[in-house]
């Protein structure tokens, strides 16, 4: 039993530190275009959608908190990035939108950080990535249903 809870320590070590690298990859790649990681990920959700985005909805799906997001977006307006128009509905929110200066800011960082991504992914090769995708899914889950029992 000890070792598999040594084996165990050791797994979970290995996989947050992989974790804190690759977010550590990321806010170094955002803090090198200038931008801050909440800013960086607003215009890689803009980028990526195929559908209008809320900033709440850009806060739950990419995991920021909804104070740092709307700091962020606020700044972002005001540099004349993006805009915010009204969504359809009254409880909709306000929809985020790029202007010409933000698609055209996404086009020198955003998008060379997707284009290496993708090359990544087909260096690796798609069925590992694919396995590495459903295998983190998994454990997010179990992760999840863990927490939820410290917390209640």
């Amino acid at each position: 039993m000890q070792e598999k809870q040594r084996q165990v320590c050791d797994l979970l070590e290995i996989t947050n530190r992989q974790f804190n690298e690759c977010n550590a990859l990321y806010h170094a790649v955002a803090q090198r275009y200038g931008l801050s990681d909440a800013a960086f990920w607003t215009l890689y959700a803009l980028v990526t959608s195929c559908e209008p985005l809320t900033q709440n909805r850009i806060a739950t799906d990419w995991g920021i908190p909804k104070q740092t997001l709307n700091s962020a977006v606020a700044a972002m307006v005001k540099k004349g990035l993006v805009e915010l128009c009204p969504g359809n509905g009254a409880h909709s929110g306000k929809i985020v939108t790029l202007t010409d200066e933000g698609r055209a800011l996404a086009a020198r960082t955003v998008e060379p950080v997707i284009a290496a991504e993708q090359q990544a992914m087909t260096r690796q090769g798609l069925a590992e990535v694919e396995q590495n995708c459903r295998l983190t899914q998994r454990y997010l889950e179990c992760l999840r249903q863990e927490f939820e029992k410290i917390v209640r």
